[in-house]
């Protein structure tokens, strides 16, 4: 068993590397950034998938006075994940909404300031415009009158009665129905009118309808999980999709028919794909790329005193946290939660984790002390209740597992039963932080007599969908570790991943979230209290029920809150910062100072 000293001598290690993940890729090789970053050959490029519509042509940029928006230009984005699809109904990854957010529009949306606004919609409904019925059942929604399609058809209600007709179509393997479930109807009064009525009052009603689809580009059909727009998708942003080269880049191009006259500003956006952070980072410093999306917080010292590149550095809502699995991984009952894990079902054995993890040294060695450790799902806003950090208590974790059975064998890793505690642990390929911190936690759960085997895989193999046959969807993992947060109002959050309904299963093909295969009926009761009543302090009492029962659950560890990180070319202006949504939620208000 590593002793006390040599396991501290190895985290001062890691913590050194995460302070400079460059020299550390190149010493590792395989990955390594090289000095002067390189394009894939142009023979081994696959055909791209091009958009129906040519791009827009590039507008002559008018004189413009020292500090105003100028028009043209291209900029290049840094993503080091693919998206596995570019369909918001079907794709759960974070840079799937990156790349969309420049190409689709939904009807409310949310501002930097925590407050809804209209997007699509000509207002946002409420009692007081007439747009809320006084049982709160009957939402009457106005549309914009001035929005096309990025092909020239014309956005109209009908759109918003077939977007739910897809979400409803059992077909299709959606990723969640909540709150469309709770809808009676959906009625088309004219083409700039729908009226949703509820079978219930459904608190987080302005939530729904965040992404629209063009009826008319699916044929009729709200069968979507073969359509080509899930890689050519056609919206009313910014932005024109323009072609897709996998492994490389996605392209999108100035709507000259975008609803906010004036913008965009750019010609184009271009989403340059590479295979880590850390390339990112080599291509921005050398001018190659413009912004990279995602940074970490250990990565910001590394900008500090550049005259060329800022980091966009901002408290975020996501928090990074190990999601354990609940049913049997493998063989015919694999993800059926009445088929219990041979680990991890055990109470015992997930408090012992979490007990042996020291969560403050990743955030203090491999974080900079530049965030906080986790604690909730819910890490700040109106909904988020206190709840206390986890204490390191190793020894704590050891009288536990052997009270409970769990013996150490002569490797040091328990057993009980038959059932060895060696674990799989994945999380996204290419994460250099995410990488360490397994290493670290590795290390202190093995002290406990707890083995992890770490077998990373790409993000669209991880975090992909029931169609995808991701190992969380299907339920064949041990532990996974991923970054999520809730939106303004948490409700659709907390219940896609934690109420039984949402266990992913082949009856409703795999919708829901909810991949700890978690059972909790007193959970379940508070989290459709939260969402069914209109009083907001009722709504947050039975919040602070649900995440305490998810907090004593254990089915997810929260290890730390994240910054919102990014980096970027000192000549990338417009941009602000919106912690309710991502990157490029702005993109149309970006623009080129050079």
């Amino acid at each position: 068993m590593t002793t006390k000293r040599t396991y501290w001598h190895r985290l001062v290690g890691l913590a050194a590397v995460a302070g400079a993940p460059a020299a550390f890729i190149a010493a590792c090789g395989g990955d390594a950034a090289p000095a002067s970053p390189t394009k894939a050959p142009e023979a081994q490029k696959p055909e791209p998938t091009k958009a129906p519509a040519p791009a827009a042509t590039t507008a002559p940029a008018p004189a413009a006075p020292a500090g105003a928006p100028k028009t043209g230009g291209t900029i290049k984005i840094a993503i080091y994940q693919e998206p596995a699809n570019l369909n918001p109904f079907l794709n759960t990854q974070t840079v799937g909404s990156v790349v969309r957010n420049a190409i689709l529009g939904g009807l409310i949306r949310p501002n930097p300031k925590g407050e809804y606004v209209a997007d699509l919609a000509a207002e946002v409904p409420s009692t007081q415009n007439g747009g809320v019925s006084a049982d709160g059942k009957t939402v009457t929604i106005k549309l914009r009158k001035d929005v096309k399609w990025h092909d020239g058809k014309p956005f109209t209600a009908a759109d918003i009665k077939f977007t739910y007709g897809v979400i409803m179509d059992p077909t299709n393997p959606v990723t969640s129905r909540t709150g469309y479930r709770d809808l009676e109807s959906v009625t088309v009064k004219d083409d700039w009118t729908v009226e949703l009525k509820f079978k219930t009052f459904y608190a987080p009603f302005l939530t729904l309808f965040g992404v629209i689809l063009p009826a008319h580009a699916f044929g009729g059909s709200t069968s979507i999980e073969k359509a080509e727009y899930n890689r050519k998708p056609i919206g009313t942003g910014p932005y024109k999709f323009v072609e897709w080269v996998s492994g490389d880049h996605i392209t999108v191009a100035r709507n000259p028919d975008f609803h906010v006259k004036g913008k965009p500003y750019l010609d184009q956006v271009i989403f340059r794909i590479t295979p880590s952070r850390e390339v990112g980072i080599a291509q921005l410093k050398t001018g190659e790329v413009d912004v990279v999306w995602n940074l970490i917080e250990a990565q910001i010292p590394e900008f500090d005193g550049s005259k060329d590149i800022d980091v966009w550095a901002h408290p975020g809502l996501g928090v990074e946290r190990l999601i354990l699995n609940l049913s049997q991984p493998s063989g015919d009952k694999a993800g059926d939660p009445a088929s219990k894990h041979p680990v991890l079902s055990d109470p015992k054995v997930r408090e012992a984790i979490e007990l042996g993890i020291n969560k403050k040294v990743i955030v203090d060695k491999l974080l900079y002390g530049k965030t906080t450790v986790g604690s909730s799902p819910i890490a700040t806003g109106w909904a988020a209740p206190k709840i206390p950090v986890s204490e390191f208590a190793p020894d704590k974790a050891k009288k536990l597992l052997d009270d409970a059975g769990w013996k150490p064998g002569s490797d040091g890793i328990r057993a009980k039963d038959g059932a060895k505690a060696t674990l799989t642990y994945q999380t996204t390929s290419g994460d250099k932080l995410r990488e360490l911190a397994q290493q670290v936690i590795q290390e202190q759960l093995k002290d406990i007599g707890i083995a992890l085997e770490i077998k990373n895989i790409p993000s669209a193999s991880l975090l992909g969908t029931w169609g995808d046959n991701a190992p969380r969807a299907k339920g064949t993992f041990d532990i996974n570790m991923w970054t999520t947060n809730p939106g303004i109002d948490p409700h659709a959050h907390l219940f896609i991943y934690y109420h039984s309904s949402q266990i992913p299963t082949e009856a409703n093909k795999g919708e829901g979230q909810n991949y700890a295969r978690l059972k909790d009926p007193d959970l379940d009761k508070a989290l459709e209290e939260a969402g069914s009543v209109p009083d907001q302090e009722k709504r947050r009492a039975a919040y602070e029920r649900a995440v305490k029962a998810i907090v004593a659950s254990r089915v997810h560890i929260f290890l730390y809150n994240r910054l919102d990180v990014d980096g970027a070319r000192k000549y990338v202006q417009g941009r602000t910062h919106n912690p309710w949504d991502n990157l490029g939620w702005d993109l149309d208000s970006w623009w080129l100072n050079k």
